[in-house]
C-alpha cells in the first residue's frame, strides 16, 4: 500500500464499502418491528413476548458496541465490519425457519451481536483509509446507509410480507442483506486478507488521539444524520451541561482534570438520561403502532402499516436543520421545544382517525429527533477532563438499551390498557426529560462546582 494519500477510486471504494454495511445490518435490525402481530399469532405468544424479538437485538447490540470498538483494531476494521454483515445475513435468513419463538428470541439477540461490530468499527475504518478533507463526506454518507437501512428494515419486510407472508417477508430482507454484505466483502478485499497492511496503516494513527474527532462515535447512530456538526456540537458550550467543567477547570486553561472510566462531570448523566428515555419514547410507540393499526376499526395489512414508518423521513429533516437551530438557541431551548411538540404529537394519536395519528405521529418523530440530535451531539462534545468517544460510545449504549425497554414496556402496557397505555409511558417519559432539561439550564448564576 502508498504511504501517501489514497487514490480517488480507491477512496470511492472504501466510502461505498461502510455506506453499503450501514445498509445491510440496519436492513435487518429493526425486520420484525412491523410484524409483531403475525409473530404473535404464528407461535401462540402474547405481545410482550413477541416485542423481544425487537428488544433482544436491541440489547444486544448496546452490550457489544463497545468490546467490538476495542477488538477491531486487534482483528482489523475491515475483516470486522465485512464478518459483521455476513453473519447478520446469514442469521436473518435462519430466522423464518425457526420452530419456537424462544429460538426466535436467540437468534434476534445473536444478530444484534453481529450488528453491532459494524457500528462501532465502521468510522474508525473511514478515518484510517481516508485523508481528512473527505471525512466529513464520508461521514454523511455512512449515517445516509443506516437511515436508509433502518427505514427499508421496516418498510421492505412489510410490503414483502403482504405477498409473501411474514415468513417470506423475512427471508427476502434477508437475501437483500446478504446481497449488500457480499458486495461489502468484495469492496473491502484489498484489506481483508492483509493483516501487516492494515496494522501498518493503524500504527501511523495510533498517535493520534480519540478526541480529535468526536464525530466518529456519534456517526454510529443511524438515527441522528446531523448530530455532531460544528454547529450542534457548539450550541452545547452555552448549556448548562458543559458549564460544570468550566466551573471545574478554575480557569486554568492548561490543567486537565483527571479523565473517569464512566464520564459523568457536568451533567452528562442528564445527556445519557435524556437519549435513554427518547429512545424509550420513540422505539416504544412505533413497536406497538402497527399492532395496533391492525386492530379495529382499521385492520390493516402488514403492507399499509409498513408505509406509516415513511413517518421517519421527519427526522431526516428535523436533524438536517438542527445545525441552523443551534446557531440561534441553546440546545436546552431546542429540547424543550421537542418535547413539548412530541407530548401534543402523542396526545393526539389518541384520536381514532388514520389522519390525525399520522400527524401526531410525526410530532412525536420531530419532537424525539430535536431531544436526542442534541443529547447526542452534546455527548460527543470535547469536556475537560472526559473522553467524548468514550462518552459517545456510552450515550449510544444506553440508547439502544432505551430502545429495547420501550419495545417491551410497550408492549406490556398495550396489553393491559391498549393505546392509552403506550400514550400514558411517552408522556411520562416526555415530562421527565423536559424537567431534566429544565433544571439543568443555566439560571443566571454560576453553579456551585
Amino acid at each position: 500500500m502508498s504511504t501517501g494519500e489514497p487514490s480517488p477510486t480507491s477512496t470511492r471504494r472504501t466510502v461505498a464499502a461502510v455506506f453499503l454495511a450501514g445498509v445491510s445490518v440496519f436492513l435487518v435490525l429493526y425486520e420484525t418491528q412491523g410484524l409483531l402481530p403475525a409473530i404473535r399469532d404464528a407461535y401462540g405468544i402474547d405481545g410482550p413476548t413477541a416485542s423481544l424479538t425487537v428488544s433482544a437485538t436491541n440489547v444486544a447490540m448496546a452490550c457489544f458496541l463497545i468490546p467490538f470498538s476495542m477488538l477491531a483494531p486487534r482483528i482489523g476494521h475491515a475483516r470486522q465490519i465485512g464478518a459483521g454483515v455476513i453473519v447478520a445475513a446469514i442469521l436473518a435468513l435462519v430466522l423464518p425457519f425457526t420452530p419456537t419463538p424462544e429460538l426466535l428470541i436467540v437468534v434476534r439477540f445473536l444478530q444484534g451481536l453481529a450488528i453491532a461490530s459494524v457500528p462501532a468499527t465502521a468510522m474508525a475504518y473511514l478515518s484510517l483509509r481516508l485523508p481528512p478533507a473527505a471525512l466529513p463526506g464520508a461521514i454523511g454518507v455512512y449515517i445516509a446507509g443506516n437511515t436508509i437501512g433502518g427505514l427499508c428494515s421496516r418498510l421492505l419486510t412489510g410490503l414483502a410480507s403482504e405477498f409473501l407472508g411474514w415468513h417470506g417477508g423475512l427471508a427476502f430482507t434477508a437475501v437483500v442483506s446478504l446481497i449488500f454484505g457480499l458486495i461489502v466483502v468484495w469492496l473491502l478485499r484489498h484489506d481483508l486478507f492483509s493483516t501487516a497492511r492494515s496494522r501498518a496503516v493503524l500504527d501511523t494513527d495510533d498517535s493520534i488521539p480519540s478526541d480529535t474527532n468526536p464525530t466518529l462515535t456519534e456517526a454510529a447512530d443511524p438515527d441522528a444524520v446531523t448530530a455532531g456538526d460544528g454547529a450542534t456540537d457548539g450550541s452545547v458550550d452555552g448549556d448548562a451541561d458543559s458549564s460544570g467543567d468550566a466551573a471545574d477547570d478554575g480557569g486554568a486553561g492548561s490543567a486537565q482534570p483527571p479523565r473517569r472510566a464512566i464520564p459523568l462531570r457536568g451533567g452528562l448523566w442528564r445527556i445519557y438520561l435524556t437519549g435513554f428515555l427518547c429512545m424509550i419514547i420513540f422505539g416504544g410507540s412505533f413497536t406497538m403502532l402497527g399492532t395496533r393499526l391492525q386492530q379495529d376499526p382499521w385492520h390493516l395489512s402488514e403492507g399499509a402499516v409498513a408505509l406509516f414508518f415513511l413517518i421517519y423521513l421527519v427526522g431526516t429533516v428535523v436533524t438536517t436543520y438542527y445545525g441552523r437551530l443551534a446557531t440561534k438557541y441553546s440546545r436546552t431551548r431546542i429540547t424543550l421545544a421537542g418535547m413539548v411538540i412530541a407530548l401534543a404529537g402523542a396526545g393526539l394519536t389518541l384520536v381514532d382517525s388514520l389522519v390525525v395519528i399520522i400527524i401526531g405521529m410525526s410530532l412525536l418523530t420531530a419532537g424525539f429527533f430535536l431531544g436526542h440530535t442534541g443529547a447526542s451531539a452534546a455527548a460527543s462534545a470535547a469536556r475537560p477532563g472526559v473522553d467524548s468517544t468514550r462518552s459517545a460510545a456510552i450515550y449510544l449504549t444506553v440508547y439502544y438499551l432505551g430502545t429495547s425497554l420501550g419495545a417491551w414496556l410497550s408492549a406490556v402496557l398495550f396489553a393491559d390498557f391498549a393505546w392509552p397505555g403506550v400514550v400514558a409511558m411517552c408522556a411520562s417519559s416526555l415530562i421527565v426529560v423536559f424537567v431534566l432539561t429544565l433544571t439543568g439550564a443555566p439560571l443566571g448564576f454560576r453553579k456551585r462546582s
